[in-house]
């Protein structure tokens, strides 16, 4: 038998479950497919809106269960940057930003997260009180990770990377934005997601879209909330 990826492998098995019985049944099988128990963490650092839009994570977190089969738990999680050993517990962090981590031990920490395998997500609220340039935003992440892991490159992700259709089909290749006030601005809606490589592992992605913003239902076009989390279950796969 040719061997298959789990998400080739997802692909073929889950339309034929569409003709169960029951979606109980659908439910107990997809449950048993399930692996280790994983979690959703957000980094704390002493930025005062490190943990911004986290009362809709839990939401998150059941999109994850209802849409994959990963074993992720019902409510989230903070993992100090002060902390290697609570970082490590978790695939992947979430961060509001990491320019606040601005002592060496965060960013030792950080960095050696990362070397060890954990993946970083970078996310630009679309407030512009708190990121009123995305540029700059993208810029400080390329100054910040250039200190703390220098053998990481940071380069925008091509339309027909993997992260865009991994899981589900994420249309044209890029990523839902969240405007502010839903105000479309087409110098942001022209950004992919960037990726962050250690040689050719990719260790992390820096977001401009605003994806939590867009979850955490913010004023946008209908549907833009499953839009992001659709993005998010991408991104957490792929990591």
């Amino acid at each position: 038998m040719k061997e298959i990826s789990r998400a080739q492998f997802l692909k073929i098995l889950l339309p034929s479950l569409v003709f169960l019985p029951s979606a109980m049944a659908f439910g107990g099988i997809k449950d048993k497919l399930r692996g280790d128990i994983v979690g959703w963490a957000r980094l704390k650092t002493s930025s005062p809106v490190w943990e911004r839009h986290s009362r809709s994570d839990p939401e998150l977190m059941r999109f994850f269960r209802e849409q994959t089969t990963l074993n992720i738990t019902p409510k989230w999680y903070a993992a100090d940057v002060e902390d290697l050993a609570e970082m490590c517990k978790y695939p992947l962090l979430f961060s509001q930003s990491i320019q606040m981590v601005q002592d060496a031990a965060g960013r030792t920490n950080l960095a050696e997260y990362m070397r060890r395998g954990g993946f970083l997500l970078a996310d630009a609220c679309c407030n512009h009180n708190y990121n009123p340039d995305f540029d700059v935003f993208l810029q400080d992440h390329i100054k910040a990770l250039a200190v703390i892991l220098p053998e990481a490159q940071v380069r925008e992700l091509p339309t027909n990377h993997d992260i865009y259709h991994c899981h589900f089909q994420i249309p044209n290749g890029y990523p839902p934005h969240t405007f502010d006030g839903n105000i479309y601005n087409p110098r942001k809606a022209r950004l992919g997601l960037y990726g962050v490589t250690i040689g050719t592992r990719m260790v992390g992605v820096v977001s401009l879209s605003g994806l939590q913003c867009g979850w955490d239902h913010m004023i946008a076009p209908p549907d833009h909330n499953v839009a992001c989390m659709r993005m998010l279950v991408n991104i957490y796969i792929h990591a």
